[in-house]
């Protein structure tokens, strides 16, 4: 029982942390995570996942874990139309995960963004995710050891860590929709076998609106690493010639970005070098070939400079200008900048990007 009891405290701690307001925690109905879908007739399909606590008595607390879905015509109709199923007073912007399904995503979702943003006291730092098809279907994923919600959070600060998404909250992407110099990456999850949700990788938007273009978490890692975007560290795998394949480590970045302009045509080139200084994790080689640590660094880099103008050439079809470019632009060349139509002119950006490693460790490897 002592241990049921700190297993509920925990959970109600993770709460606190969340909420501004000092109403007390007893006989209390929490939402833990909310989704946004559109459905067929086009209506919109509001889902929340409600964690109703009810007092026992003596410090003890019962916890139910519910789902209630509702349609509307308006997002700021989702929250009442919730209320309306629920006994008691809930409120949606205090939701710790926000998923958007990818049809949704495509028609925009700044009007979603606004529930969470706008209310005085309203959970900025909420996660918001993508997810690959059916946002509602991702909630009503009924996992054994907790709230879908939190296995959720969970896996998306593992990955974050491992800079293989970004940590996206209501604060930032809002901050990033309402920029038109700089475009946003969203990070998605997906429903993989036996009922599990995975990290995916992330969905190139253009302003608020899902371009239909993804990175997978394969390669998200370099992407984000192009943007300036190392986390803790960085892991990343490559495939080589000859059968060879390693895993990395970043441990630490240096990043220069330069754009060069041509004012007479208006053309823009941009100049990205990334050197990455990295532990080798593992090397799986021809146990007969002698390696040579400079060697490797060479192959690598090739390939991974390969992989980066892959990436850019992506940026380029979904016109996602996830590298900041405008921002960039706008900043250090503003009479230039007044006279793009950056809708248009974006594409037209000349890519020139190189990628150096410099194996630091390899530990037991070789």
């Amino acid at each position: 029982m002592k241990k049921i009891f700190l297993i509920y405290l925990c959970v109600i701690l993770i709460f606190l942390s969340g909420c501004w307001d000092q109403s007390l925690l007893v006989n209390k109905t929490l939402i833990n995570g909310v989704s946004f879908d559109i459905t067929d007739k086009n209506e919109l399909l509001g889902s929340a996942r409600i964690l109703n606590i009810e007092s026992k008595g003596g410090g003890q607390f019962d916890l139910k874990d519910e789902l209630i879905e509702t349609k509307s015509k308006y997002s700021s109709e989702v929250g009442p139309e919730i209320n309306f199923k629920m006994p008691g007073k809930i409120d949606v912007s205090k939701a710790h995960i926000i998923l958007i399904g990818e049809e949704l995503g495509k028609q925009g979702i700044h009007p979603f963004l606004e529930i969470f943003y706008r209310p005085k006291d309203a959970y900025v730092t909420a996660r918001v995710v993508m997810t690959k098809g059916s946002a509602s279907d991702i909630l009503s994923v009924n996992p054994q050891k907790s709230p879908i919600a939190f296995e959720i959070l969970k896996a998306l600060k593992s990955s974050e860590s491992l800079t293989n998404i970004p940590k996206e909250t209501v604060f930032s992407t809002w901050s990033q929709v309402v920029d038109s110099r700089e475009d946003l990456l969203l990070p998605f999850v997906e429903k993989v076998e036996n009922d599990r949700v995975a990290i995916g990788g992330v969905y190139l938007f253009h302003k608020d609106k899902y371009t239909g273009y993804s990175i997978p978490k394969e390669k998200s890692t370099l992407l984000l690493l192009l943007s300036n975007g190392i986390q803790k560290e960085g892991l990343v795998a490559v495939n080589l010639k000859r059968n060879r394949s390693t895993a990395l480590r970043v441990m630490d970045e240096k990043r220069k970005m330069d754009l060069v302009i041509d004012k007479a045509n208006r053309k823009i080139k941009c100049k990205i070098n990334l050197e990455l200084d990295v532990n080798l994790v593992s090397y799986s080689n021809n146990l007969e070939e002698k390696t040579n640590v400079n060697s490797l660094n060479k192959d690598i880099s090739t390939l991974l400079t390969k992989e980066a103008k892959e990436l850019t050439s992506i940026l380029l079809e979904a016109n996602c200008d996830a590298l900041g470019i405008g921002r960039k632009l706008a900043s250090s060349h503003p009479d230039i900048w007044k006279k793009l139509d950056w809708e248009k002119d974006y594409k037209n950006v000349q890519f020139e990007t190189k990628v150096k490693v410099n194996i630091t460790k390899t530990g037991a490897v070789f």
